[in-house]
């Protein structure tokens, strides 16, 4: 780009543009010749004639601008509408230029919209204005999606074949939406599991630009792939827990960092009882004694005992006290039985004693 006071020459792409801004009558009327040439044969050259009209002095039917574009302040992804509309006889085509180049129109999120030109005739008609400008070319730009390169002053040019009329150089922003990463979905504070269990943990974190969202395992075991974070929502499978521990989800972006932490928290059953045995055999009672589960044993409410007889074919249960001892009766003389038993607490049973077999003695023996 090449500027000198008024006259501002713009080359790219082959193309080459001079703008005079702001053109004076009687100073800058004159022919202009653009040259090109490459070093290669002789140079080629294109004259234009440049006449420059006061206000108040324009030929009928040169191009008036009646709606001016205006400041526009948008957010990234919305639609913006610089609005136009000029008259002239005959129509002026309107063109836009966006920072003195023309706007580029095979762009699929431009377009031009045309508003409904028989009603600006039919509105026009009841007026005592000269036919001369009783045609109107409304002709509004509309941006889809905007994007930050969007961003840039813009023209309306209307332009006949009596001459060329421009708005002045009208701004349009584009805020980039900038929102701190925060969670939508966040894991809860607490689960609580049995042993062995498994467990999946959603996180879910929103903001502009979008976070990226992963896992940590206690202090400092990472549990999300550095190459494969995923943006926005990350899902945590927990198979076969056995132990408590600390699961943070942490979200960031360019604003920021935030961190929610759950405590998967294993809350087990009790493990069998130990040193399950019959401590006394009677024609129609036994007694059963046992120790206490090493684990979970404080938790206990009741036992769980379970038997079955090789005479009848039947099994039975009794829920017994917590204790460590117990005598069952009404059982039949001379008949082997299986017991075995298992804690309870109010997490749920545990795991149960393998069974042991035991043959009440017959009568008078």
């Amino acid at each position: 780009m090449m500027t000198q006071s008024r006259y501002t020459v713009y080359d790219a792409n082959g193309v080459s543009m001079l703008r005079i801004e702001p053109v004076r009558a009687g100073r800058d009327d004159a022919p202009y010749e653009c040259v090109a040439e490459n070093g290669v044969g002789d140079a080629v050259s294109a004259e234009a004639t440049l006449t420059v009209y006061e206000g108040d002095k324009t030929p009928a039917g040169f191009p008036v601008i009646k709606q001016f574009p205006t400041i526009r302040v948008i957010e990234t992804g919305h639609t913006a509408v610089m609005q136009c509309k000029a008259t002239g006889s005959p129509p002026p085509k309107i063109y836009w230029l966006k920072d003195m180049k023309r706007v580029d129109m095979t762009n699929p999120r431009y377009s031009i919209n045309s508003e409904d030109v028989a009603a600006e005739l039919k509105e026009i008609s009841h007026t005592l204005c000269p036919k001369r400008w009783q045609t109107r070319a409304p002709r509004s730009l509309q941006i889809d999606n905007s994007e930050e390169s969007d961003m840039g002053k813009y023209e309306c040019v209307a332009e006949n074949s009596i001459g060329t009329e421009h708005t002045k150089p009208t701004p349009l922003y584009v805020k980039v939406r900038r929102v701190p990463p925060t969670f939508s979905r966040p894991p809860e504070p607490v689960y609580e599991v049995m042993l062995g269990a498994n467990l999946t943990l959603t996180c879910v974190a929103v903001g502009s630009p979008m976070p990226s969202v992963k896992w940590r395992k206690g202090v400092d075991q990472d549990l999300t792939p550095e190459n494969d974070v995923p943006v926005g929502r990350n899902v945590l499978e927990l198979t076969d827990i056995r132990v408590s521990t600390n699961y943070t989800c942490i979200a960031q972006s360019s604003l920021g960092v935030i961190e929610a932490t759950s405590l998967v928290k294993v809350q087990c059953v009790p493990s069998q009882p130990s040193n399950f045995r019959a401590t006394d055999v009677g024609e129609t009672a036994v007694t059963l004694q046992w120790s206490r589960p090493t684990h979970s044993g404080e938790n206990i409410v009741h036992y769980e005992l379970y038997w079955n007889d090789t005479y009848a074919n039947e099994q039975h249960h009794q829920r017994i006290p917590n204790t460590e001892t117990y005598t069952l009766s009404s059982l039949y003389p001379d008949t082997l039985y299986y017991f075995w038993l298992s804690a309870r607490s109010q997490r749920g049973e545990g795991a149960t004693t393998p069974p042991i077999p035991v043959r009440t003695k017959q009568y008078g023996k």
